[in-house]
């Protein structure tokens, strides 16, 4: 702002006069105030929001559809199986209900949270079509592995062609799973079955996967503007469960003790770390069920009751929780501190006030 006394000096040596100073005054008030309300509304601006629904007729139309698709699987479905029709035949017609549904839903109303329960009940449907189809004894073939790597490709293609024609961001997600359905099915046959007994290193390698797409995807949009930030969300939601279980579960360890909880604090902390810089919330809900089990380890010496010990690392877990989620800018914030500088910082949200 120009102040009064520059303004005065302008009208007194004839610059502006004192109705041009009067209107001016009032523009760079105005401009003023317009800045003001935009950063309030940057700030209130979550980045991690996602599109999950516009009001209430949403969910109203998402109740319609689990209902007709219940009454669907437990009572027509079940009828139709045990009468002889095949498993391919009852999943193929609710596919076909699925996207007969989304066709108006998704495409034509463009409803968020209808269009992600469609995007997930097509693509179960798909894939129980693959399992019926793909079946041993159609096959000729009793390898389980060559069924799964069949069953994925044709779930593959269906979600691939529903995602072309409806453009859902979850979609993506099914199309990854989609991809590591077959990737684990490929090395269980080259293997003869023996990558199983390394399961918790390929769940590992297909989470860091899940995550490479996720952040492909975070860092088309830093800004979390567009519909990238969407299917970045949903792909983190697949790849933090992949990620936290595996580490987890294959760390070796006789049986649970005092160390193995402590182990598995820090890998929760860790993983914290990442979400911060990496600014997704999203990544931290696999790892919140390990940290309580591991907060009920460690006061299980305690004398405490069963209710009680539930309550008290409920307690705990809810307020860090809560304590994160009110203070995640001031974490942030100071983890990205040693990152300052850095050419990683281009490729990562701005940090918020």
């Amino acid at each position: 702002m120009i102040s009064r006394a520059s303004l005065t000096g302008a009208i007194s040596a004839g610059i502006i006069s004192a109705d041009q100073a009067d209107k001016l005054v009032s523009y760079l008030s105005l401009q003023a105030e317009n800045i003001q309300n935009q950063q309030a509304s940057e700030s209130l601006h979550d980045p991690e929001e996602v599109r999950f629904t516009r009001g209430f007729h949403d969910i109203f139309i998402s109740l319609g559809i689990l209902i007709l698709f219940a009454g669907y699987g437990v009572g027509f479905g079940d009828t139709l199986t045990q009468g002889g029709l095949p498993t391919a035949a009852v999943a193929g017609a609710a596919a076909i209900i699925t996207w007969v549904l989304a066709e108006w839903f998704t495409k034509i109303k463009k409803l968020a949270l209808p269009s992600i329960l469609l995007t997930g009940l097509f693509g179960g449907s798909i894939a129980l079509v693959g399992f019926g189809l793909f079946t041993p004894d159609v096959l000729n073939n009793d390898s389980e592995a060559i069924q799964v790597i069949l069953s994925s490709i044709f779930a593959l293609v269906g979600a691939s062609l529903f995602y072309w024609r409806f453009k859902v961001p979850i979609t993506l997600t099914v199309i990854v799973a989609g991809i590591m359905g077959l990737i684990v099915g490929a090395l269980t046959l080259v293997t003869d079955t023996k990558i199983l007994d390394y399961l918790s290193w390929v769940s590992l390698v297909c989470g860091l996967f899940a995550f490479g797409c996720a952040m492909y995807f975070d860092t088309k949009d830093t800004k979390r503007e567009t519909l990238n930030t969407d299917k970045a969300f949903w792909l983190h939601l697949l790849a933090a469960p992949l990620i936290v279980h595996s580490i987890l579960s294959g760390m070796y360890f006789e049986q649970q003790t005092e160390a193995y909880a402590l182990v598995s604090i820090a890998v929760v902390l860790a993983f914290g770390a990442v979400a911060l810089i990496i600014d997704r919330r999203a990544m931290l809900v696999a790892a919140l069920s390990y940290l309580g089990f591991a907060l009920a380890y460690l006061l299980e010496s305690a004398d405490f009751s069963a209710s009680q010990l539930t309550a008290i690392s409920l307690v705990l877990l809810g307020s860090f929780v809560l304590l994160l989620g009110s203070g995640w800018n001031v974490a942030r914030r100071i983890v990205m501190r040693p990152l300052a500088g850095t050419t990683l910082t281009t490729y990562l949200p701005p940090i918020r006030n």
